[in-house]
């Protein structure tokens, strides 16, 4: 019986150590056509957070990759008329700066 508790608690431990990988975030990552270059979104994230971006307002949810230019985008929530503001982060030189979006105004 004790043989049969034993294996009991065993398997219970391994499947226990299964169940935790299903629910692990994988990680993005932004990478620069024709080169070996890629940054991570959190890296990403941390410099647009620590930039001057975020002295213009909040960073959004919304995030994508232009795998041309090699820059991570994130929207921004600022309120500028014509505008659709996001934080560039450059894959290569991990610098990062607004891009106003803006439209030209209509009459």
């Amino acid at each position: 019986m004790n043989k049969f508790l034993f294996v009991l608690a065993l398997s219970a431990l391994f499947f226990a150590g299964c169940i935790g990988t299903s629910e692990e975030v994988q990680e993005e990552y932004c990478t620069k056509e024709g080169t070996s270059l890629k940054m991570s979104f959190t890296e990403a994230k941390n410099i647009a957070q620590n930039s001057a971006c975020t002295q213009e307002g909040p960073l959004g949810t919304e995030h994508w990759c232009n795998e041309v230019t090699g820059t991570w985008w994130i929207d921004m929530n600022i309120e500028k008329e014509g505008c659709n503001p996001a934080c560039v982060i450059n894959v290569e030189t991990g610098e990062a700066e607004i891009n106003w979006m803006c439209t030209g105004l209509k009459e």
